[in-house]
């Protein structure tokens, strides 16, 4: 096979996130030990494992979407600016562990955001000069979501870079999670979803209002950095919920579609795409109504990072893997039958048990509804060794592929919810 092949490379591009992955659960797992472990931990997912994700895939996706072929010379340098990004996420996070033993530990956070920085506007050049190829395709606006998406988290980096010297501006930090988390995430989602979710939902519908929502959420979350030197970010936020509103409202009439004769096609990875958005937009919108009755309302992190950005990687990544694969209709279907192991039950646990975690004033209980969230996302890499090896035998003839599937198994929901329950009430009684 050649070493530059599109599915070689991104074997090769995607390796990183298979390690930061890897970084991510240690550090989380051994978090006491770990200086500054917060901010470790949440940048370890979003510039380690996040930001390399939308890197690759929206590269994949432009390709995909609007059918233009990259010549093979170019893979290595896309390889280059992966290894630039990378070289930066690791002196940003090296410069914030020895925050507490280096009084210039800055130097290196900012050299480390400014090639993350450069990295991102590199790649965003790039997906430029593909969305001025791509004049008369239908997914032009896709690209051009994607063009911002890179952009933003440049914007969102130097943003990033002075919070290493004034760290507890809080102004700066909500400009800095706007061009992150709304801008580079929420935009790179957005223009995914429009063509992915009605097809993990596994039913037809475009979103029609694609250009008008993508440019809202641009729209919004410029002005929210904007009007955060200000204090008032709450304008920005408005208009960027509007146009995830815009979006989230032609998705639910492909879900909805689908409840009504679900044939097998409620998944965990179209559960995960659904509740995601709904955490991103619920999130946003409890946040701007604080700015009207608080004087310094908090940014709902574990439900931008956690419910938002985790759930929809992982959603995402459960159904593009095994699609990406390939090798024919049965093939596919057995990598996807091992991303849905259980898929109900864990969308139950990750979505309720969140949403304990994040009501319940019980430590205990946050600790066990934080296991149970967190976990049921953490078995993603142990879901994709047994799917690329259950997908690999069919195609190499040593295994029959599944059948479609065709029942939905509720019960896996109520043994959750009743877990949830008992987990619940018992934070009542102790």
């Amino acid at each position: 096979m050649d070493k530059w092949s599109p599915r070689t490379w991104h074997r090769k591009a995607s390796r990183p996130v298979s390690l930061w992955m890897m970084v991510f659960l240690l550090a989380g797992a051994t978090h006491t030990l770990i200086p500054n472990y917060r901010w470790v931990l949440i940048h370890l997912f979003t510039l380690g494992i996040l930001s390399n994700s939308i890197v690759v895939w929206s590269q994949h996706l432009t390709e995909k979407f609007v059918q233009l072929k990259v010549p093979m010379s170019a893979r290595p340098r896309q390889l280059a600016r992966i290894y630039l990004q990378n070289a930066g996420v690791i002196l940003t996070l090296v410069g914030q562990i020895l925050s507490e033993y280096w009084g210039h530990h800055w130097v290196l956070t900012q050299i480390g955001a400014t090639l993350v920085a450069l990295a991102v506007s590199w790649h965003g050049l790039v997906l430029f000069a593909l969305w001025r190829r791509a004049e008369s395709k239908r997914f032009r606006p896709v690209v051009a979501a994607y063009v911002a998406s890179a952009f933003f988290l440049a914007v969102g980096a130097t943003l990033g870079a002075f919070l290493a010297t004034h760290p507890s501006h809080p102004r700066l930090l909500i400009a800095h999670v706007a061009a992150n988390i709304g801008g580079f995430v929420g935009l790179a989602a957005a223009g995914s979803l429009t063509i992915l979710f009605p097809s993990i939902w596994r039913t037809k519908g475009i979103n029609p209002h694609m250009s008008l929502s993508f440019t809202l959420l641009a729209l919004g979350v410029v002005t929210t950095v904007i009007g955060s030197a200000w204090n008032v970010p709450h304008a920005g936020l408005i208009v960027y919920c509007v146009g995830w509103a815009l979006s989230l409202q032609s998705w639910l009439l492909n879900t909805l579609s689908v409840f009504r004769e679900p044939r097998g096609r409620i998944t965990f990875p179209a559960l995960s795409v659904l509740f995601s958005c709904f955490w991103l937009l619920g999130g946003l919108v409890y946040y701007t109504t604080q700015h009207f009755f608080s004087s310094e309302p908090q940014i709902p992190m574990l439900a931008l990072v956690v419910g938002f950005g985790a759930q929809l990687l992982i959603g995402v990544m459960g159904y593009m893997l095994p699609t990406t694969m390939g090798g024919g209709p049965s093939a596919v279907r057995a990598g996807l039958r091992e991303y849905n192991r259980w898929g109900l039950g864990r969308s139950v646990f990750i979505n309720g048990g969140l949403a304990l975690w994040l009501a319940t004033s019980s430590s205990l209980t946050m600790v066990a509804a934080s296991l149970l969230c967190l976990g049921s996302m953490a078995v993603l890499p142990i879901l994709t060794a047994r799917a690329v090896k259950a997908q690999k035998a069919v195609l190499l003839k040593k295994a029959e592929g599944p059948a479609p599937t065709s029942t939905t198994d509720w019960d896996q929901v109520w043994v959750a919810l009743a877990v949830l329950i008992i987990l619940g009430g018992l934070s009542l009684i102790l």
